[in-house]
């Protein structure tokens, strides 16, 4: 679709799509480890079906919401992108786990709702989007300063120029 039509301009991933779902299955595999060191369990399936689930779904919605986080200053910012993907991870995880329990064949009480699974969904999301809000906002402060000093370097050659 050309980008003139395409609705959702900001849509596009920095990393993009693919590379999306790259850094999703390492964060599925290493949540996968942990779930094996510390309980034992060898079946990595909800564990991916979850991370990508959730990370999809709560990278759309903070997408979505980036006009109102970049208005924002500290520490609005803060409470406008947490109050953005805690629901959005909790209503992911409730996806997820529906889809899990459809993958898994127990489609016995399929709709309801399983707290552990919101719970452990919404707090890896937690600890996943904070570290990446982080790094987000410090990227793009450093890019602000490498716009700034590159302005100050070009006013000062055009002044001390030839």
């Amino acid at each position: 679709m050309p980008r003139s039509v395409w609705p959702f301009a900001k849509l596009t991933p920095l990393l993009g799509f693919w590379r999306l779902q790259l850094f999703l299955l390492c964060i599925a595999l290493a949540i996968s480890g942990l779930y094996w060191l510390l309980q034992g369990n060898t079946n990595p399936t909800s564990q991916v079906l979850f991370t990508f689930i959730i990370g999809n779904c709560t990278w759309l919605a903070v997408t979505l919401s980036a006009p109102l986080l970049i208005k924002q200053q500290f520490p609005w910012d803060w409470f406008v992108y947490l109050a953005v993907l805690l629901p959005a991870a909790a209503v992911s995880s409730s996806i997820a786990s529906v889809a899990s329990r459809i993958v898994a064949g127990r489609t016995d009480h399929l709709l309801a709702l399983d707290w552990f699974d919101i719970r452990i969904g919404t707090f890896f999301s937690l600890v996943t989007g904070v570290a990446l809000f982080i790094s987000g906002k410090a990227k793009a402060r450093l890019e602000r300063r490498n716009r700034e000093l590159e302005r100050q370097i070009t006013v000062g050659n055009r002044v001390a120029g030839p």
